[in-house]
């Protein structure tokens, strides 16, 4: 090994044998000779850059593109690596080990260098000329700390530290791969030059080509007269085409200037200016056109929304779209966060929809918009606050134009403010609650009061022996009563409930016995009554109840697997007395349809208008079947019965026979002595099967009452996914919903939905297609059908276009496949984290 000043060392390269280690400025150039080692694929494309003839010559040979060199087909992968990519890709990029061991002993450190400025050059030739050049000939191989490039021939300028290389260049570093034509290399700044070039950014999936390319380093890729794509080489599903193109990789995000989007070759978008993300942070720009059909009645709708990344804890997104004979809706998204707080605004506006103007004559004008404002407040770890408004202009407006609220009732839309304490021993909290009633055939005396305010407060204490408990709440009641006819409707006011209690709660490993005392007393203070009744009203129900239960376990082994078996016998009595409460009004009570879930519940009655008569006792079990090692419970059957000792005489009549509450479907009374047998079965096979089923069945009459089964499985891939429910009601409702997802190759899956009623043999509601993934794009195509109150069928089609590494062309399909099919967002998700796509 010898160590030369540059400007004697290179004269002698030729002759040395071995290695030559040369000190160039403030580089440490390491040298050998060899022959050429490693074939380099041969150049293409012409240069306008002045070099010598044999490098033009050089340049104009065919050659393969990076992209082409690092992909590596499926077919090529052992059974590991073909399990790590996803099964619709058709291989993926892999960088080729690089570098050679040109190990130093003791490295030479020339005035002003660094190690990390060393360069290993390999070449089957090396010679010097007059001046400063150094050329390297037949098969090159340059390396310099994660950079390294191959080339047929380089030249190096000592004076100023570049490299020029060309014939089959290539260069690879941190994440990047270039070919090219013609190349200059900056030892000392890391800038590269290739003319006629493509790249690859390996971890993206991502390709391209390029007249030219500037980059500084890795993290910033200036191109001219580009293309991006994440489609494999040889696949023109989608590019971009661009006439300048920044790829910044130090900022996650891509930007396209003069940009046409190409599907299969053909032009469907330009694009001024378009920024994409290249890793998954935030940030401004124009997020995908979506092209897509809004809801009945609105037509097609265009728009093109744009994001502001205003802050790291804020955000807003502004989508102006277009809409079929409607006209032009503004809608905007805003959300803040921090430690202590999160809220979302969003709203929607149009100046003037003309077919609802058209529609509707009677209205003003065509103006129309829509609010949801949601705030949650942590003041601390005890207080807590919550603030949710909504408001829209109009009874259509949700049906028609709705796309950024966040509302899900047709009826009524709620809104409160709602503020929280949660200490150790209390908890108070303070409401408002109201609602916009947007259904116009609500008459006004069905609409809900308004809570103004309702106060709750709940104070428990336990010692050694006792809990003691008091629960009380108070709450005002008011509507609006000009267009109620009923006088005897129109009533509103106050009611003060307390419930103090005390109970014995003893408890051990084996089982539990827990004695209570309640009393259970409420005040009214009541507004516009008829002449003749009472304004304030009370009312005294004491309660008393016993709630027991056995805990036993053993170890059981089936079907050659250890099992953990509980059996879990309860019973629970309540008795209450009963009071007449004709005379008190309906405010916000209601009878809950009985359920294995309504069992061990002290009244049969949710709000506080009514206090049911209550002599009552529940014998019901729990057995579960848990796996002994891992705990998982794999079997799980719940059984229970109510036995009345006493007829239920509280309900909802007043003192003339008529209902309080017309329209409620049981008003609480009954002389069955006992109720139907209440079930529970929640069974998994394996991790991916669940099979749920619940039901109501007298025994007396052998019939069931009321039913649901539910079986769902998913693959683990989430490839395969099935969903079979069957619900069914006494009361003249049976209904069969099927929804599935079946990949029928590696690329093409079946999406489906099917909601049918037995009784009528009507198809409620379907909605079916196709979806193609590949590793570029996915692309479902699906149709959609509803069964309308009027009998009337509603068609519709949507698309939904994804681009791998750009967006999605659509109209809110994922939203709605998620509501639609069970596991569908966990299969978006399992994608996600495996292969983020």
């Amino acid at each position: 090994m010898l160590y030369r000043p540059f400007r004697h060392c290179i004269k002698s390269v030729p002759h040395a044998v071995g290695r030559v280690i040369c000190g160039a400025r403030n580089l440490i150039l390491v040298i050998s000779v060899s022959p050429a080692l490693l074939p380099v694929s041969m150049a293409r494309a012409d240069t306008e850059t002045q070099v010598s003839p044999e490098a033009l010559s050089e340049a104009e040979r065919p050659r393969q593109t990076i992209a082409e060199l690092d992909w590596v087909p499926r077919e090529s992968f052992d059974k590991r690596l073909r399990d790590s990519i996803e099964p619709y890709c058709e291989g993926t990029y892999l960088v080729p080990q690089y570098g050679f061991d040109m190990t130093l002993e003791t490295p030479p450190t020339p005035a002003g260098s660094k190690l990390a400025d060393l360069v290993k050059a390999r070449a089957g030739e090396v010679s010097a000329e007059t001046g400063s050049f150094v050329r390297f000939k037949d098969g090159v191989e340059v390396q310099q700390g994660e950079w390294w490039v191959q080339a047929e021939n380089a030249e190096m300028d000592r004076k100023t530290d570049i490299m020029t290389a060309y014939g089959g260049m290539i260069a690879r570093g941190p994440r990047v791969g270039f070919a090219g034509g013609f190349m200059r290399y900056n030892f000392k700044s890391s800038l590269i030059e290739i003319e006629n070039a493509d790249y690859v950014l390996y971890e993206r999936h991502a390709r391209g080509e390029a007249t030219s390319i500037r980059s500084q380093g890795a993290d910033v890729i200036y191109a001219t007269d580009s293309s991006y794509t994440t489609c494999s080489p040889g696949n023109t599903s989608w590019s971009l085409l661009a006439r300048s193109l920044e790829l910044n990789r130090a900022e996650g995000e891509g930007y396209a200037r003069n940009a046409t989007l190409r599907v299969a070759d053909v032009p469907v978008l330009y694009l001024p200016y378009f920024a994409f993300p290249l890793d998954d942070r935030r940030r401004s720009g124009f997020l995908f056109p979506f092209i897509g059909s809004s809801n009945a009645g609105s037509g097609i709708s265009v728009g093109a929304p744009y994001y502001f990344n205003l802050a790291p804890n804020y955000d807003l997104t502004y989508t102006p779209q277009y809409i079929h004979r409607r006209g032009i809706l503004n809608e905007l998204e805003g959300r803040y966060l921090d430690p202590r707080s999160e809220a979302v605004l969003r709203a929607g506006y149009i100046a003037n929809d003309e077919a609802f103007a058209e529609n509707n004559p009677d209205k003003s004008s065509g103006r129309r918009f829509g609010v949801d404002f949601e705030q949650r407040y942590l003041v601390d770890r005890q207080w807590y606050a919550l603030l949710d408004y909504n408001y829209v202009s109009d009874t259509r407006y949700i049906d028609d134009l709705n796309r950024t609220l966040q509302i899900q009732s047709e009826t009524h839309i709620r809104r409160t403010i709602d503020v929280k304490y949660a200490g150790e021993d209390v908890e108070l909290r303070t409401r408002f609650l109201g609602y916009q009633t947007v259904d116009p055939n609500i008459a006004r005396v069905d609409r809900p009061y308004l809570l103004l305010p309702q106060i709750y407060l709940d104070y428990d204490i336990n010692d050694d022996l006792f809990r003691y408990q008091i629960t009380s709440e108070y709450s005002y009641f008011w509507r609006r009563d000009d267009e109620i006819e009923d006088p005897a409707r129109r009533v509103k006011g106050s009611r003060w409930r307390t419930q103090p209690s005390v109970a014995f709660p003893f408890s051990r490993t084996w089982g539990y016995f827990t004695p209570k005392l309640k009393l259970d007393h409420t005040d009214y203070l009541l507004q516009d009554r008829l002449p003749g009744e009472d304004e304030h009203i009370s009312r005294t129900v004491p309660f008393f109840s016993v709630d027991s239960g056995i805990y036993l376990d053993r170890k059981l082994e089936l079907f050659d697997r250890l099992y953990n078996q509980s059996l879990e016998p309860r019973i629970f009595y309540v008795t209450s007395a009963q009071q007449n409460q004709q005379a008190i009004p309906n405010f916000d009570t209601s009878v809950a349809t009985f359920s294995f879930s309504q069992l061990y519940n002290e009244d049969r009655f949710f709000g506080g208008d009514r206090v049911g008569d209550n002599n009552r006792l529940t014998l019901g079990f729990t057995t579960r079947f848990n796996e002994y090692i891992s705990g998982w419970e794999r079997l799980r059957l719940s059984l229970g019965q109510i036995f009345h000792f006493s007829d239920r005489e509280v309900g909802f009549r007043d003192a003339l026979g008529n209902e309080r509450s017309p329209g409620t479907e049981f008003d609480g009374i009954s002389d069955d002595s006992k109720s139907a047998l209440a079930g529970e079965l929640a069974w998994s096979p394996n991790r991916r099967m669940d099979i749920r089923v619940d039901g109501l069945w007298d025994p007396d009459t052998g019939q069931t009452e009321l039913g649901g089964t539910s079986v769902s499985y998913h693959d683990e891939d989430y490839r395969r996914i099935v969903n079979l429910t069957h619900r069914y009601s006494i009361d003249n409702l049976e209904q069969a919903d099927v929804s599935t997802i079946l990949a029928m190759t590696d690329t093409t899956s079946f999406i489906g939905r099917w909601l049918y009623d037995l009784n009528t043999r009507r198809t409620l509601a379907t909605i079916y297609g196709l979806e193609y993934t590949d590793c570029c794009w996915r692309v479902q195509a699906m149709v959609r059908s509803i069964l309308e109150d009027d009998n009337k069928i509603d068609h519709g089609f949507i698309l939904r276009f994804e681009l791998r590494g750009l967006g999605e062309i659509g109209s809110g399909l994922s939203y709605a496949l998620e509501q639609e099919i069970r596991n569908f967002r966990e299969r978006d998700n399992y994608r996600q984290t495996r292969y983020n796509w």
